[in-house]
């Protein structure tokens, strides 16, 4: 009996009278109370307050600045109102239609689309020529216009189960390779995604240079053969330049404020200089407003008030010029930094040196004096092995040319390029070797009698 109460001593007799010493029920509601007690502390001592977010990758920035409302783009409003009517009164569902969009590098094509194919309604899916190579089902490599075919007729023709939007868009703006160099076959992949298509498609053409990539797949004739409409946007007015801008410097000191300040002085010089190219104006915002720590604002090499070209380098250096300095002179130009403007191209300004040093020398011992300075600077530059050597080849020999001339031959002297050393070769072995291959061919041949007779002083020679 004394081990059944031993071993059930968790049970309470309803015969024993005894009051319980403990009861777990009790234990566990003790336990509770104490561990909201003591939530609920910590929840009045401390306040959680949401981290604001912050970041430094340049695709995220680009990101955030795209405009989300047709009222941010930066195309006209009458052309925003024809992308509009296009989507409104040309696509039907269940047909295909193609719009082609053109104009220069960074107008807001791409994200006037975006935005405006949202307000109506369409989902946009995007073509990106894949780099790595697909296998078919018969585990052979698929080129890649076949790829691009496969992928536009299943993109117009089946919808997908995930998508929230009635419609979809494709965007085309990076044409597979084949369909520049081969016109025809484009057009033949028209003419399937007309009979096969049943989603709209919109083309993206940038003009660049003298390439138009519109009269090469969208000429007169295809556009007319299959009823493709063709909007072309301007460049970004300044003002709409300006106003965009604006909205993006607020976006990037709000995000970005750890590592950019977006000023109004650098909006301004954005603008001065832009092209109506809003992407370039965005990312050369982001560069120039970057935070740039004091220690590392002064550069000798790269801050320079000057660009100086190698033949006012050359003048400066042959014919320099000198400003009296009390009891002394110094230099107009310092000779270290003429030096360090041609750091990356020293051979090429030795070999202008040496070609062009004789115009402005007056006696014999200034030349003699130049000619060792400048063969003890090719010496110096024929070693490669120490990087530094050639900063030290520069200003020896600008400062040796410079101190040496004292008296400059005043006068209007122009710089010659020097002769190529390895052109004048090439040139005479190229030479050389035509008039060998000509005695060859017109020499006749001699009688042996003659070859035996040959004096062997004409053998020497």
């Amino acid at each position: 009996m004394a081990d059944s109460k031993k071993n059930s001593s968790w049970l309470m007799p309803s015969f024993d009278f005894e009051p319980a010493k403990k009861s777990p029920v009790a234990k566990k509601r003790n336990s509770l109370e104490s561990l909201e007690r003591t939530t609920s502390d910590v929840t009045t001592t401390y306040e959680i307050t949401p981290k604001k977010k912050c970041t430094s990758s340049l695709s995220t920035l680009l990101e955030a600045c795209e405009p989300k409302k047709s009222a941010e783009l930066v195309v006209s409003r009458q052309k925003r109102q024809e992308i509009a009517d296009w989507f409104q009164y040309k696509v039907q569902k269940g047909k295909p239609s193609v719009l082609v969009l053109s104009g220069s590098s960074g107008c807001g094509k791409t994200a006037a689309i975006r935005v405006l194919a949202k307000e109506n309604g369409f989902n946009v899916t995007e073509w990106i020529t894949p780099i790595d190579q697909a296998m078919d089902e018969n585990n052979r490599i698929m080129r890649q216009g076949d790829r691009f075919e496969e992928f536009l007729i299943r993109a117009t023709r089946y919808s997908s189960v995930l998508s929230t939007y009635h419609s979809r868009l494709l965007l085309v703006k990076d044409f597979p390779n084949v369909y520049i160099e081969n016109k025809d076959s484009f057009a033949s992949l028209l003419e399937k995604y007309y009979e096969m298509g049943r989603e709209p498609i919109v083309f993206v053409c940038t003009e660049i240079g003298s390439s138009s990539l519109l009269q090469k797949l969208f000429p007169p004739n295809i556009r007319e053969k299959f009823a493709i409409d063709l909007i072309n946007i301007n460049p970004v007015t300044q003002a709409a330049m300006k106003n965009a801008l604006k909205r993006i410097g607020d976006i990037l000191n709000s995000i970005a404020g750890h590592i950019l300040c977006v000023s109004q002085d650098k909006i301004d010089e954005i603008l001065s200089n832009s092209i109506g190219d809003i992407r370039n104006a965005v990312i050369n915002l982001i560069f120039i407003s970057l935070k740039v720590p004091e220690e590392r604002q002064e550069n000798k090499c790269t801050n320079r008030e000057e660009s100086l070209g190698l033949l006012h380098g050359v003048g400066r250096v042959i014919n320099p010029k000198k400003v009296q300095n009390g009891d002394s002179w110094k230099f107009v130009y310092d000779p270290d930094d003429i030096a360090s403007y041609f750091q990356s191209q020293a051979t090429v300004f030795l070999n202008f040196l040496q070609e062009n040093y004789l115009n402005t020398m007056r006696g014999i011992e200034e030349v003699n004096a130049c000619a060792n300075i400048l063969s003890v600077a090719d010496t110096l530059n024929s070693e490669w092995r120490d990087v530094n050597l050639t900063k030290v080849t520069l200003s020896f020999c600008t400062r040796g040319v410079m101190v040496t001339n004292e008296k400059p031959i005043s006068g209007w002297n122009p710089v010659r390029k020097p002769p190529s050393i390895r052109t004048e070769m090439q040139r005479c072995l190229a030479a050389a070797e035509v008039r060998w291959y000509e005695s060859i061919i017109n020499s006749k041949p001699k009688p042996m009698e003659e070859l035996l007779d040959v004096d062997m002083e004409s053998i020497i020679e």
